[in-house]
């Protein structure tokens, strides 16, 4: 395996990696908040 070989892998596991942190953060957050609170804006009314 060569080394640019093995680079591709390691960016093809790194991107991997990173899709499953979305997906799991996004069923944490779905789970956490519900779509009301998500979709509202609670800009300037403190």
């Amino acid at each position: 395996m060569n080394f640019w070989s093995l680079l591709s892998h390691a960016a093809w596991a790194l991107a991997i990696l990173l899709f499953a942190w979305i997906l799991v953060d996004a069923v944490r957050v779905s789970r956490a908040y519900d779509d009301d609170f998500l979709m509202s804006s609670t800009e300037g009314s403190e």
